[in-house]
């Protein structure tokens, strides 16, 4: 069994004393890192002024290790309500880079995440007391791999898996990805990386300032109202629903289908009958008409259920996958008789999410 935990992929500095609520998913007030308290998640974006995050960061950088580290906070926590004895078990982690990136940040993420840590934050307490906790984290093994890859493994490996070929196409925040996947893997010459969600964000921005003030919002609180499509101005309910259509369809229109269009053959289609959407592009219904439109006729379009977290589903599953094949092998020692927990750890550009996948005693 698979358990999901998400939260906003934001993060602001403060110096205030947040001593009145935690972070409902995280689980603490602030992150502590390098000597600067951090509103990181939901937090950062109700309580912060300016919660930011860079698109599509490198290991380096510090919008990745702060959002890592919260993210192996709710890991860390998710196993420890799981265990009877106290004792985390030992952590097989997979994440991801989009395809166009991964090459030149897999090692150094893997050097990062493979680090021991320790981990220390914030946590206020039901009379307003704010304490200081830190968290020791240790990585057994560390699989890096592309975007698209995890979702395809989601796909084939998770519940009600899928077989044949198909074309698959995760719309992700910052990275749209595709490819033609096949019973031996993605066809790497008719997989593509080009822009996210965050153009269409940006076009919604630019209409709505036409004429509506946006209170100085940053890219991810825009991203959050294009969601809702509605936001209250003097207190009256301002409808957006138009902008974001109008938005999504230039985005599908500039972006997607010419992406689609030069990467995928006539010849592909003939041998796929399938579409699958994933990424959290694919809840947007404006969005998914327009493929419908485009491929309705040709594909049956289905969209994985949950997609926002088909990445990180797949990334547990490959943990899980990736780590029996090396037993087997006998590349890994199975000296330690304690049983390991499969996480994928979806780093996003909207949102962060960790599966876990921790095996049961039938197994």
């Amino acid at each position: 069994m698979i358990k999901t935990y998400s939260f906003p992929s934001v993060y602001e500095s403060t110096l205030r004393d947040f001593a009145t609520s935690n972070d409902p998913i995280l689980g603490f007030s602030k992150l502590k890192f390098e000597g600067v308290d951090y509103l990181v998640g939901l937090h950062a974006l109700n309580d912060g002024v300016s919660p930011h995050k860079f698109i599509n960061p490198m290991p380096e950088d510090l919008d990745y290790k702060i959002i890592t580290q919260a993210a192996l906070v709710v890991a860390n926590n998710a196993l420890q309500s799981e265990v009877k004895n106290g004792r985390i078990p030992k952590m097989i982690i997979t994440t991801r880079f989009p395809y166009a990136t991964y090459q030149f940040n897999k090692e150094a993420a893997e050097h990062y995440l493979k680090d021991e840590k320790i981990i220390s934050y914030f946590k206020s307490s039901d009379d307003g007391i704010l304490t200081s906790e830190q968290r020791i984290v240790s990585i057994s093994e560390v699989n890096i791999i592309p975007e698209l890859v995890g979702c395809d493994t989601a796909v084939r490996k998770g519940e009600n898996p899928l077989g044949g070929n198909f074309l698959i196409i995760s719309l992700g925040y910052g990275t749209c990805e595709g490819a033609v996947s096949t019973p031996e893997g993605l066809s790497v010459r008719t997989l593509f990386s080009t822009h996210g969600i965050s153009y269409a964000i940006n076009l919604f921005s630019q209409e709505l300032s036409k004429h509506t003030y946006l209170s100085m919002r940053t890219e991810h609180q825009v991203d959050h109202l294009f969601t809702k499509g509605f936001m209250y101005v003097n207190r009256k309910r301002r409808d957006f629903s138009n902008e974001k259509k109008m938005s999504l369809e230039m985005y599908y229109n500039n972006v997607v289908s010419p992406a689609i269009r030069r990467y995928i053959s006539d010849q592909d289609f003939e041998s796929v009958d399938k579409l699958v959407l994933a990424g959290g592009g694919a809840n947007h219904k404006d969005l998914l008409e327009m493929f419908r439109k485009e491929f309705g006729e040709l594909l049956n379009i289905t969209v994985y259920e949950n997609p926002e977290k088909c990445a990180s589903t797949g990334y547990a599953l490959y943990s899980k996958l990736n780590h029996s094949v090396n037993e087997k092998d006998g590349v890994f020692s199975t000296e330690n008789p304690d049983k390991p927990a499969y996480l994928g750890i979806d780093i996003g550009n909207a949102n962060t999410s960790v599966a876990v996948y921790h095996k049961s005693t039938a197994e």
